[in-house]
């Protein structure tokens, strides 16, 4: 059947003898189309001077090891967390210990040996060390262990030891960012405070010297910033500042004091700010170096604090009643979403998510921050290090092992 009235509106097709070079053609799109050709040619030819000029520059890191632990630490850092099957995980014990979250995992830093474990509780890594003083710090691509007051520091990936190093003089503290960036605090014959840092394929960037004492240094995730809390002795008393600098350059993009008491810790949030935390309160700081928010401790004393990227969380002693904890707790941006007191003395704090947990000599609290509820666990928390795997586990790491704890939420 034909389709009516079809002459009035339907184009006119070319023949199918109609030869190819007689089909009209529009000069503007075959110009456009002309160049868009050159451009992908352009595009493709680039991409190869891309590839072939990084394998040249990077000849040394091209090798079967290096490929063969890359693959193997991406299949363990990408192991979900599961602990329903895990009720511990067991290492060697030390005299000296340190244990911090990597990947959702644990590592345990001992005197004698580094142990990693995935978040399936596997264990990854065990690698023998001899440090007097061992302190793990983890996050992103590495895992940071330093020897405090030695020169002596290792860095680690979910499966081997990527890096051994040693400093000009004695550590006094260190970070590592989630792009592998680090820096190492320590002191030399000139200054009181030396800050190291050095990028994710271990090379010297910056070093900053300090007259003043470094309390802390934190790096950004992306790696493009850092912030070093700097205490100076004046008149009996100290002068805190924080200056926030870009990896690769002199000048400082921000400086700016924050106390007339002593710095504690400094850390990115994930909005950008930086929180300090001192003696007399905390303050958070934009990265231009302007005052965000301050909140005084007017009276209390603070007794822990958990640094996260989702902001801050404190413990404040009362020093009329001991046996009460005040517990004040701010998201990235400086705004306090929680004011409670907690009826003991708490030793520890650790955030995850939108639950805080403390440690008592009692046992474990738990503040839920969307209800602002309490509860209360019975728990053995002697010589125990608490940290907060989720918003549902924490974990409680003895000398010898670490046990999974879920709680009722």
């Amino acid at each position: 059947m034909k389709f009516p009235f079809r002459h009035k509106f339907s184009i006119r097709e070319p023949s199918r003898h109609t030869p190819v070079s007689e089909i009209p053609q529009n000069e503007y799109y075959e110009q456009i189309s002309a160049k868009l050709g050159i451009l992908q040619v352009i595009l493709y030819l680039s991409l190869l001077a891309f590839v072939v000029l990084s394998f040249m520059a990077n000849t040394n890191l091209i090798t079967y090891q290096n490929f063969y632990h890359f693959f193997k630490d991406l299949n363990a850092s990408a192991e979900a967390i599961d602990v329903t099957n895990t009720d511990s995980v067991s290492y060697p014990a030390d005299e000296e210990q340190s244990f911090t979250l990597y990947r959702k995992g644990l590592a345990v830093a001992g005197n004698h040996s580094v142990t990693v474990f995935t978040a399936t509780g596997r264990q990854t890594v065990s690698q023998s060390v001899n440090y007097q003083n061992p302190i793990a710090v983890g996050a992103g691509k590495y895992l940071l262990v330093y020897d405090l007051g030695g020169t002596q520091y290792s860095l680690y990936n979910s499966y081997t030891q990527v890096y051994a190093g040693k400093a000009d003089y004695p550590i006094h503290g260190a970070t590592v960012s989630n792009s592998g960036t680090y820096a190492l605090i320590s002191s030399s014959a000139e200054y009181t405070s030396v800050v190291s840092l050095y990028n994710d394929r271990f090379a010297l960037i910056n070093r900053y010297n300090k007259v003043g004492y470094v309390t802390d240094v934190a790096i950004n995730d992306r790696g493009n910033l850092i912030a070093l809390l700097t205490s100076t002795p004046q008149n009996g008393a100290f002068v805190t500042d924080l200056m926030i600098c870009e990896p690769g350059k002199t000048e400082p993009r921000a400086q700016t004091q924050v106390s007339s008491s002593l710095g504690l810790s400094c850390h990115f949030t994930e909005e950008g700010t930086v929180a300090v935390v001192y003696s007399g309160g905390l303050t958070f700081v934009t990265q231009a170096g302007k005052t965000k928010a301050t909140y005084p401790v007017h009276g209390l004393e603070p007794v822990c604090v958990d640094l996260a990227d989702g902001g801050v969380s404190i413990c404040l002693r009362n020093t009329e009643i001991a046996e009460k904890n005040d517990v004040w707790i701010f998201d990235g941006n400086g705004k306090q979403v929680y004011q409670g007191s907690v009826p003991e003395t708490i030793s520890q704090i650790a955030k995850s998510g939108n639950t805080v947990y403390l440690a008592s000599d009692a046992g474990l609290w738990s503040i839920h921050l969307k209800t602002g509820g309490q509860d209360f666990s019975p728990h053995n928390t002697d010589k125990k290090i608490l940290l907060a795997v989720n918003e549902n586990e924490f974990l409680l790491c003895s000398p010898q092992k670490a046990e999974y704890i879920r709680t009722k939420n």
